[in-house]
């Protein structure tokens, strides 16, 4: 899996911004926001079970979130920010239904925890991007967010061992590898 490294230089809201307003979510949001989270979790591969019993051992919950909600209060976006450490906050994750993308949704939650974490004192904030997503990569430019760097993590199966061959007792130790 790749992902690349963004920190936020100068923030830019995004024009035009989308009918509508952040808000943060509160208890009466949970399933929203554990609903969301699984739709996220499923949509960038990682493991989708989320429900009202696993969400307290998730990397979700124990991060902030906001919506972006459409004039009516219907919730159309969702991002969460984690608490702040040495100065650093993660905007992790961003959310947008498949079917509410293509309207600025998400830039615009995207600004707000941005916003918010910034007002908290954050002095680093960044997130992490798929860099093979051309949408989310320019967004995140557009808001102010800088790339750093690109990393990759490989995933072994628990219990599996390189594979060596067995060396013969006359060559050297490392022509066996």
């Amino acid at each position: 899996m790749r992902v690349r490294l963004y920190r936020l230089g100068t923030l830019t809201p995004p024009e035009p911004v989308p009918a509508g307003r952040g808000r943060v979510a509160d208890t009466q949001d949970r399933d929203q926001v554990v609903r969301w989270c699984g739709e996220f979790a499923a949509s960038v591969g990682e493991a989708p079970s989320m429900d009202a019993d696993a969400w307290a051992a998730s990397r979700f919950a124990d991060k902030h979130y906001t919506f972006w909600e459409t004039p009516d209060g219907t919730p159309a976006a969702m991002a969460g920010w984690t608490s702040m450490v040495a100065g650093m906050v993660r905007v992790d994750p961003v959310y947008t239904p498949a079917h509410l993308r293509g309207r600025g949704y998400a830039g615009a939650v995207s600004v707000e925890v941005s916003r918010a974490a910034l007002t908290a004192g954050a002095t680093d904030v960044v997130l992490f991007a798929d860099p093979a997503n051309p949408t989310s990569n320019a967004l995140y430019q557009r808001i102010g967010y800088v790339p750093v760097t690109d990393f990759t993590g490989y995933d072994f199966p628990l219990g599996s061992r390189p594979q060596t061959r067995q060396r013969d007792r006359h060559e050297p130790a490392d022509r066996a590898l």
